[in-house]
This record gives C-alpha cells, structure tokens and sequence, in this order.
C-alpha cells in the first residue's frame, strides 16, 4: 500500500500539520492487515485509534445476524428481539452481523432460565446483566479515553494510543474478565452470608427487614457549576473513595450511587448507625469534600434486580434530603429500638416534618455519637458543624451555607448569607417537658437548596 493510495482514500493530507503522525498511525494500522476500507470506515466513524482495539476485543469469530442467532438458539425472533433490548442493545437492522456463537450462547441461557422462573423474571435478569456490563464498560472506556487517548493526543502522538488500546485489548481485556468472574464470586458468598447471618426468610417478594442510608453532598448544585471538571472530578473519586471504604469495612452494601450521593444498607440498625457516623466523620476530615448530609431509616424493603425499593427507601431518601449539611437525620424506629445503646449512639427529638410522599407528619431524630450530651458541649458541635469551612477551593461554596447560628431554647435562628430554600409545609413541634432540647441541627433554614428532589 503506496501514500499515493492513502491520499487517494481521502486518507493522508502529506501538507497538513499532523502529516508525520498521521501516517505513523495508518502505516501501523495497515500493519496489523486492516485494510483501506475499513480505515476509511473507522475514519468516517472517528475511531481511527480505536480499530484495532475493536478488532482485538472479539477476535476470529463468525459473525451472524440477530435472526441468525435466534435460530441456532432456537428461540423465537421476538423473544431473541426482546432479551437484545433487555441487555441494552437497539434493534439492529436485519442484515446487521453484530452476533456471534456467545450470543447465541447467551440467549440459550436466558431461555433456560425462562423455563425454570419465567418469562418475566428471565427478561428482567437480562436487564440487570445489560445494566451492569454497561456500567462497567462506561468506566471502563471513560478511564481509557481521559487517561490513554487525551494525553497521547496532547504529545502529538495517535499511533501510541492505538498500540496502547490494541495492547489492552489484547493483555487486559481478557484479565479483566477474569476478575469480574472472581469478584462476582466473592459477592455472590458475601451476600448469601448476609441473608444467613440476619436469619431473613426467603419470601416470593424478596422483602427482606434492612436498614437503608442515603448520603450525600450537600451544596452540589453550585459547586458542580463553580469546579472545572477536573476538580469536579477529584471531588466525585474522593467521595466515592471515602463512603465506599467506610461502607465496606462496616459490612455494608453499596445500593447504588446517584450522582452526589450514595445508597446503602446492611441487616443491623446499629450498624447503619454508626456507619452513617463514620461517613459523616471521614468526609469531614477530606479536605476535598463539602460537609455531608445523611438519612438513615429501617424495616421491611423490597429487594428487586439489585436494587432496593419501598417506603423504608422513601423514607431515608426524604430524610437525608430534610437533612442539614454535616447532619444525620435518622427515622424513630431507630431511636427506638436503639435507645439502649445511648453510650455509643445518641437520638435528639428534631421535630415533625411534612415529607413529600408521606400522608402525615414524620417524626426524625438527629443522630450523634454518645450520650449525654451537655448543653454547651452540643452548643460547640453545632457552631463547630455550622460555621463556615475553607477547604481549597471549595472554602467559598462551603462558607456560603451559614452565616450565624444563635441558639436559644428549643430552636434556633439562622441568618444565611444567600436564602436558604425551606422544606415544603415543614412543621416543628416542640420538645416534651423533661426532654433534650430540640436538635437545631436541622431545623427548617437549614434545609439545602435540593430538599425538593425527587428519589426513589
């Protein structure tokens, strides 16, 4: 193959500034037996340094039609149709090779599993499969792209991250498979031990008595707007390193993450508890990370394709959402049935709130360590979780929330520097005779500016 065909292609510009490059790159290419065409189509598709990655990633097999894979299947072309969507995958056009002999394998064992627990629940598994290979294949290509392919463009060189892709399709790839095997096998013995060690029966509902933590980052909004992406980013890792390491290690299971925010739960209240605790602590301490906020709630809880559903859910979502920043806002089933740990875990009364989704007023406790707390020792946590922080460059976000904090009896005044958006139709009632003054932690103006969303 000549320059000459290259420049014919439409392929090679020997004037433009990147010409050297250029052809390193497609001399290459050409190298590894891909041929004019296919450049060209790689080309049209922009991923000229991707090719020979995607050539790697399913190597020497037999591509056939979907139509094709359902017959050597041999499952009907609507329920084949059906799964493909299941697993994410649009419908291809009828003479569109995108299947092999794995499909095939693939849709065999959907159908197996059609006939031992039925047609729905086989479609919502290959739902669940779908969604969490596509997870794990947007990670996967977000880590190559901001870390291969920026910094071998901005050195001028696209021919060392084709080799580099073409490398990890053919080393990682394979490794990487491997210990997705070996970690679903772990998860698989560790949640099993789960349901043991809770003594959960099975029911045809999967509902199962769990405890549920939602935890997120309070001024979100704006910090997401005031970061460049790459600080947005380190942010992003470092909140996820921090909940994620604290959930672990306390035995827990992360649900899921939305964004800003982290779902988990565990069988034990108290360990929810002093989890939510924990996180709230190792948060503090990231200089990268804006205070959290957390709700915390327990009972029974719908477990549904890896997933948690029902009013227990509900109920922690608005809370964490009623929460104040730097603040645990926990459910009173928890205080209750947790009163006897008032050494280790303390539930001060913060009120009755109107929750969206709820018919009457929820009561909520705020969640601290110990018991006992004097007046001015609860005085000092509050001006200390309250005041303004300065960490780097999120100190400004972060000072914005509060100003002052005089605390009086029973309640509290807040003077923001910028208004403070209150819950809707919250109210507050006032503590009973003889109890611990009313948490002001979260009272109505400390609300954050999402305390209207909308979360499962």
């Amino acid at each position: 193959m000549s320059v000459s065909d290259l420049q014919t292609a439409g392929l090679y510009d020997p004037s433009a500034p990147d010409a050297a490059a250029r052809l390193a790159l497609l001399e290459y290419l050409l190298s590894l037996g891909l041929s004019v065409p296919e450049l060209v189509q790689a080309e049209e598709e922009n991923r000229l340094t991707s090719i020979a990655a995607f050539r790697r990633i399913r190597p020497g097999e037999e591509r056939i039609t979907l139509a094709e894979a359902s017959r050597r299947a041999g499952v009907s072309p609507d329920l084949a149709l059906r799964l493909w969507r299941a697993f994410g995958f649009a419908e291809p056009i009828s003479s569109d090779r995108r299947c092999s002999e794995h499909d095939v394998e693939a849709l065999v064992l959907l159908a197996a599993f059609g006939e031992l627990l039925g047609l729905e629940v086989a479609v919502q598994f290959a739902r669940t499969l779908g969604e969490t290979t596509a997870r794990l294949a947007e990670a996967e290509v977000a880590l190559m792209r901001a870390n291969v392919e920026a910094p071998g463009y901005a050195r001028g060189s696209p021919v060392d991250v084709a080799r580099i892709y073409a490398d990890i399709a053919d080393d990682m790839l394979p490794r990487v498979v491997a210990v997705v095997d070996t970690l679903h096998r772990h998860h698989l013995e560790s949640i099993s031990r789960r349901y043991s060690d809770s003594a959960a029966s099975p029911t045809q509902a999967s509902v199962v008595d769990l405890a549920i933590g939602f935890a997120d980052l309070s001024e979100y909004t704006s910090l997401s707007q005031d970061l460049d992406p790459l600080e947005l980013g380190r942010m992003l890792a470092a909140f996820e390193e921090t909940t994620g390491d604290a959930i672990a290690g306390a035995g827990g299971n992360v649900v899921k993450r939305i964004g800003d925010a982290v779902m988990y739960m565990t069988p034990a209240p108290g360990t929810a508890c002093a989890l939510a605790l924990d996180i709230l602590d190792a948060c503090a301490a990231n200089p990268l990370l804006p205070r959290v906020r957390i709700g915390v709630a327990f009972g029974p809880v719908v477990l549904l394709q890896g997933d948690a559903h029902g009013p227990v859910v509900n109920l922690a979502a608005r809370l964490v959402d009623a929460a104040a920043p730097g603040t645990i806002l926990a459910a009173p089933v928890l205080a209750e049935r947790l009163r006897d740990l008032g050494g280790r875990l303390s539930f001060l009364p913060s009120g009755r709130y109107d929750l969206a989704g709820f018919e009457e007023p929820v009561t909520a406790f705020q969640l601290l360590r110990g018991g006992g707390i004097p007046r001015a020792d609860l005085e000092a946590r509050v001006a200390t979780q309250l005041a303004p922080q300065k960490h780097r460059k999120l100190g400004d976000a972060r000072s914005q929330s509060i100003r002052r904090v005089t605390i009086c009896q029973g309640q509290s005044s807040i003077s923001p520097e910028k208004p403070v958006i209150s819950l809707p139709r919250r109210s507050m009632t006032a503590p009973r005779a003889g109890a611990p003054p009313t948490s002001i932690l979260a009272m109505p103006g400390a609300a954050s500016e999402r305390n209207t969303r909308t979360r499962r």
